[in-house]
């Protein structure tokens, strides 16, 4: 287990940032929190003691029981269930009375809950993310509490109108790496779910470098005979890299539980994304959030079994497949060697993600 702790002074009187503290549906004016849904009131004061509430952050949604409710001293908390999943010792806010107002410090104890590299896994990967997001959390309590005129640029419409910021950005690409590398190791058993939805590997060739690119996508709308795909980019203004490859090459491949299949995709038109839409923010409201960021119109794209198989991007495909076996050949061979694969290469470049890559 390891311990991550941030803080923060808050130039206000200890009850009142308790207070924005203890009703924690205020937490969802941050930019890292979705939604905290309070879904068990406590006997006394709503969010006391045994309350349960459920937090959607931008890299996970978790269950999570008030523990213990000492005000104006104390807020703590365990994690019950969620995704990623986690294993959580505890979490506390604890707030005192310093020069200038308020100190707020906030500490979790949790690893990663994976088979190997728990440590490793937690330390690299999952507290810089954990970290980030309770940062803007204590951020965005300042903001709320000390500037009047600003806080109503952080209420729940503000900041679902906010611009994408550089940070968020590359840390949502962090998430997306990670997770595409948890379905490549574990055969897609690993974090195969999120919010409900299906997560598959799109496979599309480079619209320039020609070769198999690889993305990690939820799927709003899976049924017999079609895939439905959308091409947020978290509500960017671009278009995502995979979808301009797409639109170029509409030969792709799924990766779905594992198995890889041949499939042929088109945008949606105006009339089959009038039909789609409903159930894609239906299965993940999300996606409704990230269109009110951007004026571009999030295309929707629709993918259906082919049986035609031999086309340019195929052959691209079954290139990509062969270097990344030779790779994994090779790694296996110097395991049992003793010795490391060659640096650099062909093949050692097939190992990387290539999500971002065109």
């Amino acid at each position: 287990m390891q311990k991550l702790t941030v803080e923060r002074v808050i130039a206000a009187p200890i009850d009142k940032v308790f207070n924005w503290f203890a009703d924690t549906e205020n937490y969802s004016a941050s930019q890292a929190v979705l939604q905290n849904k309070l879904i068990q009131p406590a006997a006394d004061v709503p969010y006391g003691v045994g309350a349960v509430r459920k937090v959607t952050w931008f890299f996970g949604r978790y269950t999570e029981r008030i523990t213990a409710y000492d005000a104006p001293h104390k807020i703590g908390w365990v994690i019950e269930s969620g995704f990623p999943a986690i294993r959580h010792q505890g979490a506390e806010l604890n707030f005192s009375e310093v020069a200038g107002g308020t100190r707020v410090v906030l500490t979790t104890t949790a690893e990663a809950a994976i088979p190997f590299g728990a440590d490793f896994a937690t330390r690299t990967f999952g507290f810089p993310v954990l970290a980030a997001g309770y940062r803007s959390v204590l951020k965005t309590a300042e903001v709320a509490i000390t500037s009047p005129r600003k806080a109503q640029q952080i209420t729940r419409q503000g900041w679902l109108a906010k611009p994408r910021n550089y940070v968020f950005d590359q840390v949502l690409k962090l998430i997306r790496n990670i997770h595409h590398l948890m379905l490549k190791v574990s055969g897609g058993k690993w974090g195969n779910k999120q919010f409900g939805m299906a997560a598959i590997e799109l496979h599309v060739l480079g619209r320039k470098s020609k070769a198999r690119r690889t993305a990690v996508l939820w799927v709003p709308v899976m049924e017999p005979g079609r895939v439905v795909l959308v091409a947020s980019k978290e509500g960017d203004d671009r278009d995502p890299e995979w979808y301009k490859n797409l639109v170029a090459t509409p030969e792709v491949e799924l990766t779905i539980d594992g198995v890889t299949t041949p499939w042929l995709a088109h945008t949606a038109d105006a009339e089959e994304k009038a039909e789609l839409w409903p159930r894609i923010v239906k299965a993940y409201h999300g996606f409704a959030v990230y269109q009110t960021r951007t004026d571009r119109d999030i295309p929707v794209v629709v993918c259906v079994p082919r049986e035609n198989v031999g086309s340019e991007a195929d052959k691209a495909f079954a290139a990509g497949k062969a270097k990344a076996a030779a790779w994994k050949a090779k790694e296996t061979a110097a395991a049992k060697g003793g010795a490391k694969p060659a640096a650099g290469g062909a093949s050692a470049g097939a190992a990387k993600p290539a999500a971002a890559r065109k």
